[in-house]
């Protein structure tokens, strides 16, 4: 219903100006409703996982020894703000159709105001967190630093003037940002708002994608299987699903300050902005720690007779390379050959990755390590296997076993 009709012949009983006193109840229609449910049911479940991965990747860093570093901290702090936002959202959920007081909405709207500056600080920590993983990763690059120190400096720069806007810019006084019954004071156009949204989620997608797809300049040097690095990738490109989130949330934004929305319209859309922010967030959460999963997930496959790390891949894509798959000798001498006799060479390849720039949680981007005198990698056991690990002896750099037939 238009606010230009209140019934058959009544045009004359609108009053002149809006009066918020007249509003005493909001209805809740059965679509918003269900949205709702759906962002509880959804958001509760993403939640127990990034809780999963980011216990595991804490753990990992804790023990057997304390490697904590300022990517941890960072991730320990977007994981609280995420977690916080969460909260915020959920009390702005209603799951039942019906109808709300006013103190009901503005409570909600209150709720989903603060969730956007707590929310621009949660993606800062997120993108800074995975940024100084990749630092730690590589950093003998000038270019790569720069590249990533770049992001850095954006995504902060970016979070800070986010909260800025948000808390003392949009609407002073700051209450009349979600309760439509302060008259005084102002907030600005809508289109001001729209064009900070656009920013925003311009900045989110344009960092998702490229810390999505910056693993890949050294991954493709890596000599590991294919089937292993496809998988790294894919692990480490869950942010691209972030960015997926963050463009869907833009164009319901654009839905949320669009002047001709019905008034029905405008919870569902608040709804659906709520639901792509949250998932957002924790997909994001998820691309920061579930690379510290890759030892589980790869026992799983394994299970299923899916090897990541096949020891029958082609010379050249693995950093074991045997020349003839005879006997399952250990220590450079095998029996039950066709020729009878193997010996074994051991030769040491230089090692792009040093292990003090690079630690052991990071699982999905690990690397097994051979044991002198092994001819095929050894079994990820009680410690897990390692992050670009060297082998257990005083060796440095993969090795790699030709065995020769005599």
């Amino acid at each position: 219903m238009s606010t230009n009709d209140t019934g058959p012949g009544n045009a004359t009983d609108i009053p002149p100006v809006f009066d918020p006193s007249l509003i005493t109840e909001i209805p809740i229609s059965e679509r918003s409703a269900y949205l709702s449910r759906v962002f509880i049911g959804v958001t509760t479940v993403l939640i127990l996982l990034c809780t999963l991965a980011f216990v595991t990747r804490m753990y990992q860093r804790i023990r057997p020894v304390w490697k904590v570093g300022w990517d941890d901290y960072c991730i320990v702090v977007g994981y609280c703000l995420s977690v916080i936002d969460w909260a915020f959202l959920l009390l702005q959920q209603i799951p039942e159709a019906g109808v709300i007081s006013i103190e009901q909405s503005v409570h909600a709207t209150r709720h989903g105001w603060i969730g956007i500056g707590i929310w621009g600080l949660s993606m800062t920590c997120l993108k800074v967190s995975i940024a100084l993983t990749l630092l730690r990763i590589q950093s003998k690059s000038l270019a790569w630093r720069i590249f990533l120190y770049s992001i850095i400096c954006l995504q902060v720069a970016y979070g800070l003037l986010n909260l800025l806007f948000n808390l003392a810019i949009a609407c002073r006084p700051l209450a009349k940002a979600w309760d439509f019954r302060i008259t005084t004071g102002y907030c600005v156009p809508a289109e001001v708002m729209r064009a900070a949204s656009n920013t925003g989620s311009g900045v989110n997608i344009v960092t998702d994608i490229l810390l999505s797809l910056a693993p890949a300049v050294f991954l493709q040097k890596l000599n590991r299987p294919l089937r292993e690095r496809v998988f790294i990738c894919f692990l480490m490109g869950l942010g691209l699903f972030a960015s997926a989130w963050s463009i869907i949330k833009t164009v319901q934004v654009q839905k949320f300050y669009d002047p001709a929305l019905p008034p029905d319209e405008f919870f569902p859309v608040g709804i659906s902005v709520s639901t792509y922010t949250i998932l957002e967030q924790l997909t994001g959460i998820l691309a920061a720690c579930i690379p510290a999963l890759k030892g589980i997930l790869q026992s799983c496959l394994g299970r299923m007779g899916v090897s990541l790390t096949d020891s029958r891949s082609r010379p050249g894509r693995s950093g074991y390379y045997m020349s003839g798959r005879s006997g399952g000798g250990i220590g450079g001498t095998g029996g039950g050959t066709v020729s009878g006799t193997i010996t074994a060479t051991t030769t040491i390849v230089s090692n792009p990755f040093h292990p003090d720039d690079v630690d052991d949680e990071e699982k999905g981007l690990e690397m097994h390590g051979m044991r002198r005198g092994m001819s095929t990698p050894p079994k990820s056991g009680r410690n897990g296997p390692s992050f670009f690990r060297e082998p257990d002896s005083e060796l440095k750099g993969p090795v790699v076993t030709t065995v020769h037939a005599v």
